[in-house]
This record gives C-alpha cells, structure tokens and sequence, in this order.
C-alpha cells in the first residue's frame, strides 16, 4: 500500500518541495508502530529531502551548514519560536536543544538540580523511570533519591494513584516519566508533590500530545525520535530560575545554564536535528497544535483498546483501565507463541514494529503524534482478523 497523509498538507511557501523531491511523498512505506524512531509525516520528510541537498535557495544542504551562519540562525531561531508556539510555552521558561536522548538527562537533571546532601523523590513507574534513578544516584552519590512509589512491585500496572505515595517534605524535585512506554501507563494528572516541591517531568513519549501546565513543573525534557524528529537531541523546558541556577559548578557541556547562554551552541549542535525539530513544531501547528493531537492520539488508541476489550480476553492489556496510554498501547495474547505469530503476520500485513519491549514481552503499538489514524484502523481490522483466525 501506499501511505498517504491523512492530515491537511503545508500551506506556507516554506514547505514548497522541488519537484525532484515530490516523488518522495508517493514512495511506498509501510506503517510504522516502533517505540522510536518513530514515524514523520511525508510532508516533513520530502521536505528534510529537499533541504539535504539545497536548504533555503542557498545552494548548501543543511548538513553541510556552518552552525554560526545566517542559514542556521534562522533554522534555530524557527525550531525555537515554532516550539514555543506549539507548546504555549510561557514567556519565563526557556528552551534549548541540547545534544544526546533523554537517557544523558537522568545525569544532567542530578547535576543541575540536587545539591549535595538533598534528597529528589522519583516514582518508579517502569523501565525509564527505574532507569533515571540509577543514574541519578551514580551522578550525585552525596544526595539521596528517594522512591515513593515502586511500581514493579505491581508489574508496572498502574502509576500511583491517591494514597500510593508519600513525598517527601522539603525534596529538591520529584522526577517522574508522564507516559510510560513499555506497559503503556500514564499520568493523566501531574503527580502529587510535597507542597513546595516542584515537578520534573521526562515527556519523550508524549511531548506536544497533549497540553502541558507548564506552571506546575520546574522543568520537562524530552528526546526527539518519537515526536518532533530524530535521535540524538533533547529539548529542555524550564523555569528561567531553575535553569539559570545550576547548583554546582559544572563542565560546560553538563550545565544547562552554559547551554542556554551559549543559545543551544556551546559547540556545534545536532543542526539536522534541530532543523528536524522545526519542521515538526511547524507541522504539528498547523494541524491545530497540541489540543487536536490528543484529540487524534485518544482516538487512535480507542481504536485499538476496543479490540482488546472486546475479544473476550483473546487480548489482555497491560495497564489498568483508569491509568492506559493513548500513546503506546501494549497487550498480550493467550500465550507466548501467539505473540510471536501475531507481531509475523503483522509485519507481513505491513504492521511493522510491533514486538513488545524485551521487559514487557506481548505486543505494543506506540502511535505518536504523526501517525496518522489510517495506521490504527489498519491495526484494528488486523486484530479483528487474527482474533478470528485463532480466538
């Protein structure tokens, strides 16, 4: 099949393709349900074509640009103005781009944010979150972190719900990951702190899929390869006082407030990843922004959990009900040889990328923010399908 966007195309001149690079948007793809990197839009990607080869008439592709010219400092200045449009992002947060995943930033947040001697909570709520706290403690071994919640006592079922929890009074921080990608959980409301204890939030998996009250974290970060872009560069959002104000002195490279200073270019930065970013932040702009991405999100993933429900346990989900990802949506079926045939006629359905994560097992769809709602309803007839082919 041929995968057509099923969202409105670019209507400014910045997203005019040569015609050399419109074939690109009728080449054949598959759907692509992988965790990350995950799918873009055709639209984003004939452009990307375009702009390796000749980026804004220069005659220069944008991996070949100097990081300190014109060309790029208007690539720069777009992903950032685009980003702060898209996210409604107040005034007194600031934002930079910084190079590597969100797996550096279990490092850097420590450094940044925890004195020595403090103590950050960290809910653990699955494998990232788990993760973030090894991190963290090997980064500031003088502080402590502190895990109010452990969620693998509960096979990663759920995130903590009222009582769950105990915060920690006077904590630097709580940590937590806002859409957990492995057993497809998710925060619906921001957690709960100590009062006076602001938030931090990983939001890789969901950034810009919902709106964000950005009033109740201190700072969100979040990796590009699943919603605006490519691997290797993080956005950072945060408090204008909480970035500026790193509690130790740090490597330069390690201090965000070095980055910000040096307007996301302390050395040369992921430039094609920030260009990426830009035309993503722009994409999803015009496709109504964050409040109609959860709109498509929610009913992408109501498409799929309406056939879990409804195959009388052929299909088991992971998560519980109050607490489900409209993201990444993983389940199982009756048993282990059944996953492994069902992700292989997937694949030769051309369903790609749906084997579950090595610590869950099962299968797991993540439809993030550019996949579009004709993937799902090819997913769900699949599902109907094989249910009655071997239910």
């Amino acid at each position: 099949m041929f995968l057509e966007s099923a969202f409105k195309p670019f209507t400014t001149p910045r997203f005019q393709h040569d015609q050399i690079m419109t074939t690109q948007l009728k080449t054949k793809r598959i759907w692509n349900f992988s965790a990350g990197p995950a799918t873009m839009p055709p639209e984003v990607l004939a452009q990307l074509g375009d702009d390796l080869i000749n980026v804004d008439s220069t005659g220069i592709g944008i991996l070949e640009h100097s990081h300190r010219m014109p060309t790029f400092d208007r690539v720069l200045g777009d992903a950032l103005d685009s980003c702060r449009q898209l996210g409604e992002i107040p005034n007194d947060y600031e934002i930079i781009f910084v190079p590597g995943g969100a797996t550096v930033q279990f490092s850097l947040i420590a450094l940044n944010l925890i004195p020595d001697g403090a103590t950050a909570d960290y809910p653990d709520t699955e494998v990232w979150s788990a993760k973030a706290i090894i991190e963290a403690r090997d980064a500031v071994p003088t502080a402590t972190i502190a895990v109010p919640f452990e969620g693998k006592k509960f096979h990663y079922d759920h995130v903590p719900v009222a009582g769950e929890m105990i915060p920690t009074p006077g904590a630097a921080y709580m940590h937590y990951c806002s859409n957990n990608t492995v057993h497809g959980t998710r925060f619906h409301l921001p957690p709960t702190a100590a009062p006076g204890t602001p938030l931090v939030c990983d939001a890789s998996s969901e950034i810009f899929g919902r709106p964000m009250d950005w009033k109740k974290h201190a700072l969100v970060y979040a990796a590009g390869q699943k919603n605006f872009g490519v691997a290797g560069m993080c956005v950072i959002i945060a408090h204008r006082e909480v970035i500026r104000k790193p509690v130790r002195k740090l490597p330069s490279m390690f201090s965000y407030a070095s980055h910000l200073d040096a307007g996301s270019r302390i050395n040369t930065p992921p430039t094609f990843a920030i260009h990426a970013a830009g035309l993503m932040f722009r994409w999803m702009i015009e496709q109504g922004g964050t409040r109609e991405m959860e709109k498509r999100n929610d009913a992408k993933a109501a498409l799929i959990y309406k056939e879990i429900d409804g195959s009388g346990g052929f299909y088991r989900g992971l998560s519980r009900l109050e607490c489900r990802s409209a993201i990444n949506v993983s389940f199982r079926l009756k048993n282990e040889n059944l996953d492994q045939k069902f992700a292989q006629e997937a694949t030769d359905a051309e369903l790609d990328g749906l084997i579950g994560h090595r610590d869950a097992g099962g299968i797991r769809a993540s439809m993030y923010n550019a996949m579009p709602i004709k993937a799902s309803e090819a997913l769900a007839a699949f599902m109907r399908d094989f249910a009655r082919r071997y239910g």
